[in-house]
Order: structure tokens, then sequence, then C-alpha cells
């Protein structure tokens, strides 16, 4: 009867995992989130400062091209059948204190 009981138990605690659905996994988000309004408000001719005003600060300012800024955002979702992400660049040209190039990827 003891060794039943005991038999039991152990074939239920090691299959107690396997009851249960998976863990939850967050979706992982990085970098600048830009809008498509801040999208279309963003201008050519605009200044550096009216920029971080409307974006943020960039992710990357590049140190041996200091007048082009990137800003990046990746989402990797995490779901049990297929990971997946995403990811954006949006690169920022500037002459002098102007904003002369905006390529969106």
């Amino acid at each position: 009867m003891k060794k039943s009981i005991l038999v039991i138990c152990a074939l239920f605690s090691l299959s107690a995992c396997s009851l249960f659905p998976p863990p939850y996994k967050a979706t992982v988000t990085q970098g600048n989130f830009i809008t498509k309004e801040q999208l279309s408000q963003l201008k050519v001719g605009m200044t550096q400062s009216q920029v971080i005003y409307l974006l943020g600060t960039p992710m990357v300012r590049d140190t041996f091209k200091p007048n082009e800024w990137h800003y990046l955002y990746t989402t990797k979702y995490a779901t049990p059948e297929t990971p997946k992400s995403a990811a954006s660049d949006l690169t920022l040209t500037f002459e002098g204190d102007s904003l002369t190039d905006i390529k969106n990827n």
C-alpha cells in the first residue's frame, strides 16, 4: 500500500510540469519607438533641437559621422511556436544645425 502511494506521488510530481501551459514570455521592445504622426511632423530644414523635441535623443550618434543620427527600434516577439523579430531604422542627416535628409527603413 505504501509503495503504491509512493509511486503515484512520484508520478504526479514528475509530470506536474507538463500538465500546465508554458510560462508567459513577454514581447521585448528596445530603442526609440517612432509613430506615424511623429514621422509626418518631421520635415527637412528642422533644427537639431526641434528633432530632439519631436523624436527624443537618437540611439546612435556615430563618432566618425557626427551629422548622422540613427533612431533604431527592435521588437522581439517571444511566442512558443515561432519566435519572430522586427526592426526599423530611421537615419537623419544634418548639415550644420539643419536637417537635410531623412531615410526611413
